[in-house]
């Protein structure tokens, strides 16, 4: 059993415009998984890391960062990493 847990880089609040459907709809989505007990938040952040990723490979001359594949967002007890694919490995359960 695993008892040491990575330490967690520290979360800043991003603030950009959308949509009001869109913004009802995320609120929505948030309340439904949070009584169902999954964690909305992580979910939507490794979400964001997989579009930086995308944005980033289609945008000409941008040089991908050196510490990418090492980014992990713990979303609903599994470990992601930024490209959303799940690594059960580091999951508890």
């Amino acid at each position: 059993m695993k008892i040491w847990q990575q330490k967690q880089e520290e979360s800043k609040s991003i603030w950009f415009r959308v949509p009001a459907s869109l913004k009802k709809e995320f609120e929505e989505l948030r309340q439904r998984a949070e009584a169902e007990g999954l964690d909305a938040g992580a979910t939507f952040t490794a979400a964001l890391w997989r579009l930086a990723k995308q944005l980033r490979e289609e945008l000409p001359h941008t040089p991908v960062l050196s510490n990418e594949g090492s980014r992990q967002v713990k979303a609903n007890g599994i470990n992601h990493h930024e490209n959303g694919r799940p690594n059960r490995a580091g999951a508890e359960g």
